[in-house]
C-alpha cells in the first residue's frame, strides 16, 4: 500500500477517514470490522515491540462501568496510520495522545484510527482512556472474569487483536478492598488507595503473550496454596462444601504431574512465570488455558462425594490439556486462527497419555477411542461437516473454527501421523519445533516442513486429505468367493479423495474361531483384496475396525449387521466391543439395523458389561436410540431399575440411575422418582449429587405439572450455596407448567443481556425444548435461528453451538425439521461457517425424515 497518495474511495461501501487536515486514509481494506487478514498482516509487517501498560478500574457494582487506560508502545519503522482495534461506541473512548499529546482520531468499524501524520519513525507511545465493555468481563455478584479468546480482547481494552503480534503486558487493577485479584503475572505490589474501601494490585510483566491469553480475575475468592519441588499454585475457588473443597490438593497434584510430564517429554522448563488456577461456578468452558491464570468450571473440577470413573477421568484429562497448553499453544502460538487446531489437537492428545499412570486400572487404548471418535463423528456425518483447517478471513468469525472436528478428529489423525514417523523421531520433530517459534508464532505448514525431516513419507500429500478437507471415507468389506476379503472405500461427497490409513478387520468363522487381517489403504488405493487362511463357510462374517483405530463410515451389510449385533455380548476384547458399539450406533443412524432390534440387542447386552468405559457409552447409545426411535419404555425403565438396585459397583448404579431419570416415561417410573426425590432418599448403594436432584427436579416438574410450582421452590430451600442458588433461580422457570411462563422464559433468552451466564441460558432453552414438550415449544425453533448471528457476535466461542444444541436436540418432528428448512430457504446467503453449526445440530432431523 502507498501511503503517500491520497486515495478516495467512492460508493457506498467507500471508508473516508481523512482528517480536517486532508491526510492520507488507510486502504478501506484494513477497515471492516472485526480484524481481517489484511489488516493482520499489514500490522505484523509494520508494527513491532509492541507493549501493554494497562489499568483498569474495577467497581464493586456490576451496574458501575469499568473504566481503564491503556499505555501501548511500538516501534514504527516507516511512517504508517496507526489502527488500534476497539470494539466500542465512540464515546466509551475519552481522549487519544501520541508521545504525550492530543491528536486527532477516528472511532470506526471497531477500530480507532490515528492518521500517518501523527506518527513518527521508531518508537511510538499511544495512550488511551475509555470505558470498557461487559461482554468479555462476565461480571457477577461478587466477581468478574476476562475471557478474551478469540478476538475479544478488543472488546475490553484498546489493542491489537490477532495471535501473531505478541506483546508484554504489564497490568494494575483498583478493587474492592475485599477482593483478591490474580492475573497473568504474579503480584508484585498492592497499595491503599485514597478511597476507603479500595486498593490497587500491581502485577509484574508477563512474558510474550498474545491479545487473547490475556486475563485477570477479581472478587470474592478462597485461595489454596500448595508446593512442590521449590514450585508453587495458588487455587482460587469459591466453594462452599467442605468436601469439595478438600479436592482442592488433588487437583495442585495433578497440576504438577502435568507440567513434570511435559517438562519431561519437551525437555523444554515450564516457560512462564507462574501457574495459578481459578475455579469459577457457571464458567462457560472446561478451562481457558491463560498462563498464571488458567481458569476451570467448578462442574469439572469439584466432584461430587462418590465421583464415577468417567468423571475422574475427564478432571485429569482436562487439567492435563489445560496444562499441555502453557507449551503448545502459549509459548508456541498459531499464526492465525485458522490453524486453532493446532494448539487443541496436541493438548487433547498429550492429555490422554498424559493420564495413563493415574489410571493404571484403565484401558488407555480404549478410553482414546472413545473419547474422540464418537463425539468427532457426530459433526463429521453431518452436512455441516468442516474441515481439521478452515478458512478464516475474519477474526470476528475465529470462534466458529471451534468444534469437535479440531478437538476430537484431530487427536485421531495425529495418532496416526505419530505411527508413520515413530514415537521418536515424532518427539524429535515437536521438540525442533517448540524451540524453532519460542514464544512467537507457527502454521501447521511450518510443522510439518519440520517434521518431514523425520520421516521418508510424503507427509505435505497425507496432510492435504486429513486436514484440508472435509468428511470421511465410507467403508465396507465382505468376502467374495469364500476365500477373499475385499476392503473397498469411496468419497461420499464424490470428490475422488483417498484417505490413506491401515485398518484392521476380524473375521469371524461359523465355529467360533477368528482371523484378524490388516489392511493398509496408500495413496490412490481404493480397494484391498486379502486372502483367507481358511476357506469361508456360510455364516461367516466380518467385524470392521476390529482394533478402533480406523477412522471412517464402516459399513455394515444386513447378514453382517445381525451377526455383529448377536456378537456383541460374547466379545472378550475391550477394543473390539468398543470399536464395535461405535460402529453399530452409526449404522443405527444410517438405517442399516432397524431401531427395534438395536435396542433390543443393546438391552440384552448391558447388564453383562463390565468395563466401566464401555457401560457408560452404551448407556448413552441407548439414550440417544430411545429419543430418535421412542418405542415403550416398559423394558428399558425394567433393565435400568434393575442395575440401579442390583450392580456390584455403586458407579454403575449412579449411571443406570441417570438415564433412568432422563428416559423415564411411566406413571410407575415417575412416581418412583418422586418419592425419591420428594424423600431425599438414595437407591440402596446408589450416591446422589446435589447435582442429581436438582436435574431430578427439573425432570419432575416437566412430568407432574400439577406438582412443578412445589417441587421448584422445595428444591430451591434445600440449595445453601449462593452462586449454586442464584442458577437454580434463574433456570428452573424454564419448566413451569404455565405455557405464559415458558414463552417469556423464552423471550427474555434472546435479550442479550439474560445470556450473561451462557451455561445457564443454555440450560433454560434446553428445558424448554424438551422432547415432552416438543409439540409446543417448535414455535421457538425460527426466532431463536434468527438471533443466531446476535448470538454469535455477543457469546463466546461454543455458545452458537450449544445455543441450537439446546434448541434442536429435544425435537424429532418433521415440524421441527421444516422449521429449520424454511429459515435456511428465507437465508440463502447466510454464513457459511454459522449455517455449519446449525446443520451439524439439525442432522437427527434429516436422518430421521428423509
Amino acid at each position: 500500500m502507498n501511503t503517500g497518495n491520497i486515495k478516495q474511495f467512492i460508493g457506498v461501501a467507500a471508508i473516508s477517514l481523512l482528517t480536517a487536515c486532508g491526510s492520507p486514509a488507510p486502504d478501506a481494506a484494513l477497515l471492516q470490522p472485526g480484524v481481517s487478514r489484511e489488516l493482520a498482516q499489514f500490522r505484523k509487517e509494520h508494527f513491532k515491540e509492541v507493549r501493554y501498560n494497562l489499568f483498569f478500574s474495577i467497581p464493586e457494582s456490576r451496574e458501575e462501568a469499568v473504566t481503564g487506560k491503556a499505555d501501548i508502545t511500538l516501534a514504527i519503522r516507516e511512517r504508517q496510520p496507526v489502527i488500534i482495534d476497539f470494539r466500542g461506541k465512540s464515546e466509551q473512548v475519552a481522549s487519544v495522545l501520541l508521545n504525550g499529546r492530543k491528536v486527532p482520531y477516528t472511532v470506526k468499524d471497531e477500530h480507532i484510527v490515528i492518521d500517518t501524520r501523527e506518527v513518527t519513525n521508531g518508537e511510538n507511545r499511544v495512550t488511551i482512556e475509555f470505558t470498557a465493555n461487559d461482554q468479555s468481563l462476565n461480571r457477577r455478584d461478587e466477581f468478574l472474569y476476562t475471557l478474551l479468546v478469540p478476538d475479544r480482547a478488543r472488546t475490553l481494552f484498546p489493542c491489537f487483536d490477532q495471535p501473531d503480534m505478541k506483546s508484554l503486558f504489564t497490568l494494575s487493577l483498583e478493587v474492592p478492598s475485599s477482593w483478591q485479584a490474580v492475573a497473568n503475572g504474579a503480584i508484585e505490589q498492592v497499595d491503599s488507595t485514597s478511597v476507603t474501601g479500595r486498593r490497587r494490585v500491581y502485577f509484574r510483566e508477563t512474558e510474550p503473550l498474545s491479545t487473547y491469553l490475556f486475563s485477570f480475575v477479581a472478587g470474592k475468592l478462597t485461595r489454596e496454596t500448595y508446593s512442590r519441588d521449590g514450585r508453587n499454585i495458588s487455587i482460587y475457588h469459591r466453594e462452599t462444601d467442605p468436601k469439595k473443597v478438600a479436592q482442592c490438593s488433588d487437583i495442585a497434584s495433578e497440576v504438577f504431574d502435568a507440567l513434570e510430564w511435559q517438562e519431561e517429554y519437551t525437555q523444554i522448563p515450564y516457560p512462564f512465570a507462574k501457574y495459578d488456577l481459578i475455579i469459577l461456578p457457571g464458567f462457560q468452558f472446561g478451562g481457558m488455558e491463560h498462563t498464571g491464570a488458567t481458569l476451570y468450571t467448578d462442574g469439572r473440577m469439584f466432584l461430587n462425594e462418590n465421583p464415577t470413573l468417567n468423571e475422574r477421568l475427564a478432571r485429569s484429562s482436562l487439567i492435563a490439556h489445560e496444562t499441555s497448553h502453557m507449551w503448545f499453544g502459549d509459548f508456541v502460538t498459531m499464526e492465525w486462527f485458522n490453524d486453532v487446531w493446532t494448539k487443541e489437537v496436541f493438548a487433547n492428545y498429550y492429555a490422554s497419555q498424559m493420564i495413563e499412570p493415574l489410571f493404571p486400572e484403565v484401558n488407555h487404548s480404549l478410553n482414546f477411542m472413545l473419547d474422540y471418535i464418537p463425539a468427532a463423528y457426530s459433526e463429521d456425518r453431518t452436512a455441516g461437516a468442516n474441515p481439521v483447517k478452515q478458512q478464516l478471513e475474519n477474526m470476528r468469525d475465529a470462534g466458529l473454527m471451534y468444534g469437535n472436528i479440531i478437538y476430537d478428529k484431530s487427536p485421531v489423525i495425529l495418532e496416526m501421523l505419530i505411527k508413520k514417523m515413530g514415537k521418536e523421531s515424532f518427539r524429535k520433530g515437536i521438540q525442533e519445533y517448540l524451540k524453532t517459534y519460542a514464544y512467537g508464532n507457527a502454521t501447521w505448514e511450518g510443522l510439518i516442513g519440520i517434521l518431514d525431516k523425520y520421516t521418508d513419507d510424503d507427509l505435505s500429500a497425507w496432510s492435504h486429505v486429513w486436514v484440508n478437507e472435509k468428511g470421511m471415507p465410507e467403508i465396507s468389506g465382505v468376502i467374495t468367493e469364500g476365500k477373499t476379503l475385499l476392503v473397498a472405500q469411496k468419497d461420499p461427497l464424490r470428490r475422488g479423495l483417498h484417505w490413506e490409513q491401515d485398518l484392521s478387520f476380524l473375521v469371524v468363522y461359523p465355529d467360533g474361531k477368528t482371523e484378524d487381517v490388516q489392511v493398509s489403504f496408500k495413496k490412490e488405493a481404493m480397494f484391498c483384496f486379502k486372502d483367507l487362511k481358511r476357506p469361508a463357510g456360510e455364516g461367516t462374517f466380518v467385524i470392521p475396525n476390529a482394533d478402533g483405530k480406523g477412522y471412517g463410515f464402516f459399513c455394515l451389510f444386513e447378514n453382517n449387521a445381525n451377526a455383529c449385533l448377536s456378537y456383541l455380548p460374547f466379545c472378550k476384547d475391550e477394543v473390539l466391543r468398543g470399536s464395535l458399539l461405535i460402529t453399530l450406533y452409526e449404522n443405527l443412524l444410517n438405517r442399516r439395523i432397524p431401531a427395534e432390534l438395536y435396542m433390543e440387542a443393546m438391552l440384552d447386552y448391558l447388564p453383562g458389561e463390565t468395563n466401566s468405559l464401555l457401560f457408560s457409552a452404551a448407556l448413552g447409545y441407548i439414550g440417544n436410540c430411545q429419543r430418535l426411535y421412542p418405542s415403550d419404555p416398559e423394558k428399558l425403565e425394567q433393565v435400568l431399575w434393575r442395575i440401579v438396585m442390583t450392580a456390584e459397583q455403586p458407579q454403575r448404579r449412579l449411571q443406570a440411575f441417570r438415564q433412568y431419570r432422563s428416559i423415564a416415561r411411566s406413571p410407575e417410573a415417575v412416581r418412583r422418582l418422586y418419592a425419591l426425590w420428594k424423600d431425599g432418599k438414595e437407591p440402596a448403594g446408589c450416591s446422589l449429587s446435589e447435582n442429581d436432584y436438582i436435574s431430578l427436579s427439573y425432570d419432575l416438574a416437566i412430568q407432574m405439572p400439577d406438582k412443578a410450582d412445589e417441587i421448584v421452590a422445595t428444591q430451591q430451600a434445600r440449595i445453601t450455596n449462593p452462586d449454586r442458588k442464584r442458577q437454580y433461580a434463574f433456570i428452573s422457570p424454564s419448566v413451569s407448567p404455565r405455557k405464559e411462563v415458558r414463552d417469556s422464559v423464552f423471550a427474555s433468552l434472546l435479550v442479550v443481556g439474560n445470556r450473561r451466564v451462557e451455561p445457564w441460558a443454555s440450560a433454560a432453552l434446553s428445558n424448554l425444548n424438551c422432547q415432552l414438550r416438543q409439540k409446543e415449544a417448535v414455535g421457538y425453533i425460527r426466532p431463536a435461528l434468527e438471533a443466531l448471528q446476535e448470538v454469535q457476535r455477543t457469546g463466546d466461542i461454543f455458545f452458537p453451538r450449544d445455543w441450537v444444541r439446546a434448541l434442536l436436540n429435544g425435537h424429532t418432528s418433521l415440524a421441527a425439521r421444516k422449521e429449520v428448512d424454511d429459515f435456511f430457504a428465507a437465508h440463502p446467503d447466510y454464513p457459511v461457517l454459522l449455517s455449519n453449526k446449525v446443520r451439524q445440530q439439525a442432522d437427527h432431523l434429516y436422518r430421521l425424515h428423509d
